[in-house]
């Protein structure tokens, strides 16, 4: 076997590499956040909607439009990882990290929520939390650092605030911690590399 040895500062370039490539991709990807900006809080704002008007049978229906996002993520991402040349080791841990956690948090919601009945929506927030956290970590985004902690935080209040309004909650968290920074990384990233 052929044994190669990287210098430190050899390495320390290769890993920093890897880190602006993975700030590249979801910069310009800042496009996932602002989609789910979106989609969150239509889902909530319509729940909400529905609840606060007397459909609470039917009030969870605008939610089928998670699986659908979820699917346009992956043929997204599919694409797009065909079209560019190399894999980028923390983009690839970091879409995983998301795909396991939108994975459980549509299995939470569709199939145990009459299990965790008031408890759903606080361990959704916090499950957003930490990948948001998570992800953050890896571009060394402060941004998104606070906005994981963000969710945390209106993970454990919405522990403490009425079921009924648990949408409401959810929908203006998406806004603050998914729109608001997905559009600030969007234009930001055009504002770079244009």
């Amino acid at each position: 076997m052929k044994k190669s040895s990287l210098s430190p500062e050899r390495s320390i370039e290769l890993i920093e590499e890897m880190i602006h490539k993975a700030r590249i991709r979801f910069e310009e990807n800042g496009f996932a956040f602002i989609l789910w900006g979106c989609i969150v809080p239509l889902a909530s704002f319509s729940q909400t909607y529905l609840l606060y008007n007397g459909f609470a049978k039917i009030s969870w229906y605008p939610y089928f439009l998670m699986p659908l996002g979820m699917v346009y993520m992956m043929w997204y991402y599919l694409n797009k990882e065909r079209k560019s040349q190399g894999k980028n080791h923390l983009s690839v841990i970091s879409s995983r990290l998301w795909l396991f956690t939108g994975l459980n948090i549509m299995l939470m919601g569709f199939f145990f929520s009459t299990y965790l009945q008031t408890s759903l929506v606080p361990i959704i927030l916090i499950l957003i939390g930490i990948a948001t956290g998570v992800a953050a970590s890896f571009i060394r985004s402060k941004l998104l650092l606070y906005c994981g902690l963000m969710f945390n935080i209106g993970g454990y209040i919405a522990f403490f605030t009425p079921l009924i309004n648990h949408p409401l909650l959810m929908g203006v968290l998406a806004i603050l911690g998914f729109l608001i920074p997905g559009i600030i990384l969007h234009f930001k990233h055009k504002k770079e590399y244009v």
